[in-house]
């Protein structure tokens, strides 16, 4: 079940930078990298990972290394074709960080690591057929996570100052962790291959809609059908308005919460120490110094816990009245909502303007989140009916 989650989590920062961050870099990627690896050796020896071909004098040869040494030492090298170092990089023990650019004769070469004795460390390293940037991340960087944690105690605090209860709080986020999964179960092994036989067969035009609505749809089955079917079948469904709101906030909430924590935790990081972050994790980080970026998340962490709120709502009101037709309608509602998101990946990571674009459209489906649940509220049966 922890592996889930971090898996969860992970998938939820990835979804978040890229609907929150253009790609930084003027360059299309091109050369090889290698971060996350480790060292623990007892003697000598060398891992010469890439090879590289310099077709001209002067071609240009990013390198990047970084990492910590814990035990012994380690080096970076580019080597020739016969066997003959043109260049390294040492580092001792501690955390270290090398930057440069290498512009050697025409010819083949290899870069890797090496070291002399016994070794343990942590590194990555990259190479680029270009100088390699590394911005630095500042204080500013910190804002997406904060607000969204932000965001999420506010609506906590709502429901603590108006007693909304503490049970249906926790209930709404046991309901969006245990759908979330179920949809993360399904679309992991589906998706992929749904998405490339829908391409394959018909005309981009018209595969992507398709493949757009049917990502929306999950989120109407697995987070609006499973809800609804657990609820209706337990006498958890039949509740006072109070406490449905509260359920509903729950399910927001706890959405906003993770999705703060992964970006909070890897901007401390980067903060804290640089060296240990790759470059392009780096790149990626340092795009949240701009503030128009950075509130992007936070905003729509915002109006999407109000699309939580109305959703579970319709779903409470329809359970209370016996009319399924209000299910249909929460059903409909988050579908269209996730739709639009998956259609506005692409869109957003294009420019700032476009990614507030899809903010905007995000916007539009909180505020009528907002004014469908104050429509309710004033429509919500009181008494609420049991189960038979």
């Amino acid at each position: 079940m922890k592996k889930l989650a971090a898996f969860l989590l992970a998938g939820a920062l990835s979804l978040l930078l890229c609907a929150g961050c253009a790609a930084s870099s003027q360059h299309k990627f091109e050369g090889a990298s290698i971060t996350g690896a480790t060292l623990n050796e007892q003697a000598a020896g060398e891992r010469m990972m890439f090879g590289i071909t310099v077709a001209r004098s002067g071609d240009p040869i990013g390198v990047d290394f970084r990492g910590s040494v814990s035990k012994g030492s380690l080096r970076a090298q580019l080597v020739d074709a016969g066997g003959k170092a043109v260049w390294q990089e040492s580092a001792g023990r501690g955390p270290f960080a090398f930057n440069t650019t290498l512009r050697p004769d025409p010819g083949e070469y290899v870069l890797g690591v090496a070291w002399d004795g016994p070794v343990q460390a942590q590194y990555a390293l990259v190479w680029k057929p270009y100088p390699i940037e590394v911005p630095a991340v500042t204080l500013l960087a910190l804002l997406p996570g904060l607000g969204m944690l932000a965001v999420a105690l506010g609506f906590v605090l709502y429901a603590a100052t108006r007693r909304l209860g503490w049970r249906y709080l926790g209930l709404g986020a046991l309901a969006w962790v245990v759908t979330v999964a179920l949809k993360f179960a399904w679309a992991i092994p589906i998706n992929p291959p749904l998405e490339h036989a829908l391409s394959a067969v018909l005309p981009h035009w018209m595969s992507a809609p398709l493949f757009y609505l049917y990502a929306g749809a999950l989120t109407g089955v697995f987070e609006v059908g499973v809800t609804y079917l657990v609820l209706r079948r337990t006498r958890l469904g039949y509740a006072p308005w109070k406490s449905a709101l509260a359920f509903g906030i729950g399910f927001g909430a706890v959405e906003a919460a993770l999705l703060a924590l992964s970006p909070l935790l890897a901007v401390l990081t980067a903060l804290a120490s640089p060296n240990a972050v790759p470059p392009d994790m780096l790149s990626t980080l340092a795009q949240l110094n701009n503030v128009l970026r950075g509130l992007a998340p936070v905003w729509e962490r915002f109006f999407v816990v109000w699309a939580h709120i109305l959703a579970n709502m319709l779903i409470y009101h329809a359970l209370a009245v016996g009319r399924p037709r209000w299910f249909w309608l929460a059903f409909a509602y988050k579908t269209a909502l996730d739709t639009v998101a998956a259609a506005g990946q692409g869109v957003a990571a294009s420019s700032l303007a476009g990614m507030w674009t899809v903010e905007a459209f995000v916007g539009m489906f909180g505020a009528l989140g907002w004014l469908g649940t104050r429509w309710l509220q004033g429509h919500y049966p009181e008494p609420v009916q049991t189960p038979k």
